[in-house]
């Protein structure tokens, strides 16, 4: 809206044509006028005098000086904790969005380890004829899922169709945000449910209280067969542990989509760990256009409450994390 003192500046490089007339439409109506940056350079002399930025680069709101709100179109916003600290700025993120997308590929890493794809793979790259590899399965599996949250949750509607034996979700406090669970424990009781787990899910946070909490001696507690996925954050788990299990043939596999330190140098060794399936923090990544269309849609029913003077329903609690 021209001339409009209230501006939203825009940096997120998968909105399309139609979202960002969506937003601009939802703007309006509002008494906004939106800036839609192609570049960082662009974003940084917008922002100066925006009002609210919808993007997640931490340079960038570090320049703005007149900034009410972020939304990130991210889940995980712990890369902006520093740059927010002691601002009077409201925050909110996009958790809700990448449910769908992280919990199939939950589902296929997970079969890819108890189906052994990996290394039927490698077979038949050397053009080798085996069909006699012993695999599990997801049917009488006991899970245990670390997170309830949308990943949790998604995760746990496409688990239930396969059969476990047992689904139990852990969260902060252990209650139960929904039916999919068996039941739900509080991450005090974690070390008495892992020596009872299959496959353990992680889609936690990095927070302080869940940064390094899938320590050596707690992945010890699994059995050796079992398997682990991390979907959340690379410092909740001891990488080096995990390997050196992996190595000395103590964990059934792993797969793993987040890393301590990302992208992984050339040299580490994690790259040729057996029973490990790598991914590139690809698993909830912009380029599925379900995803993006749920940032799209969350971040207007938040506008929508902050032009009404109500709280965001993504709003992010700066001292715990999210």
């Amino acid at each position: 809206m021209e001339g409009s003192s209230k501006k939203i500046v825009t940096y997120f490089s998968a909105l399309t044509p139609g979202h960002k007339e969506k937003i601009s439409s939802a703007a309006e109506k509002n008494g906004f006028s939106v800036v839609f940056c192609g570049s960082k350079e662009e974003a940084a002399a917008e922002i100066t005098d925006a009002e609210i930025y919808l993007g997640m680069d931490s340079d960038l709101i570090s320049k703005g000086s007149a900034l009410k709100w972020v939304c990130s179109p991210s889940a995980g916003v712990g890369h902006l904790m520093n740059v927010l600290k002691g601002r009077d700025i409201m925050l909110t993120n996009s958790s809700g969005a990448y449910g769908v997308t992280i919990a199939e590929h939950i589902i296929m890493v997970t079969l890819e380890l108890m189906r052994r794809r990996m290394e039927y793979i490698e077979l038949i790259r050397n053009r080798t004829w085996e069909n006699g590899l012993a695999i599990h399965s997801i049917q009488g599996a006991r899970i245990t899922m670390l997170g309830t949250g949308d990943i949790g949750y998604e995760t746990a509607v496409r688990l239930k169709a396969f059969g476990p034996k047992s689904l139990i979700g852990v969260n902060r406090r252990g209650n139960n945000p929904n039916d999919m669970y068996d039941s739900i424990c509080p991450i005090s009781k974690l070390d008495s449910i892992l020596p009872q787990t299959d496959l353990l899910i992680c889609s936690l946070p990095s927070t302080d209280e869940t940064r390094d909490l899938l320590t050596a001696a707690r992945l010890s507690l699994l059995p050796a067969d079992a398997y682990i996925v991390n979907v959340g954050r690379g410092d909740v788990l001891d990488q080096k542990a995990l390997e050196n299990m992996l190595r000395e043939g103590k964990l059934g596999g792993a797969a793993l989509d987040v890393f301590r330190e990302e992208p992984i140098p050339a040299d580490d060794s994690l790259w040729d760990c057996p029973g490990l399936v790598i991914t590139m923090h690809s698993a909830g990544t912009w380029t599925l256009p379900y995803t993006v269309g749920r940032i799209v849609d969350m971040f207007l029913t938040d506008l929508d409450l902050y032009c009404a003077g109500r709280k965001p329903e993504r709003f992010v609690d700066l001292s715990v994390g999210y």
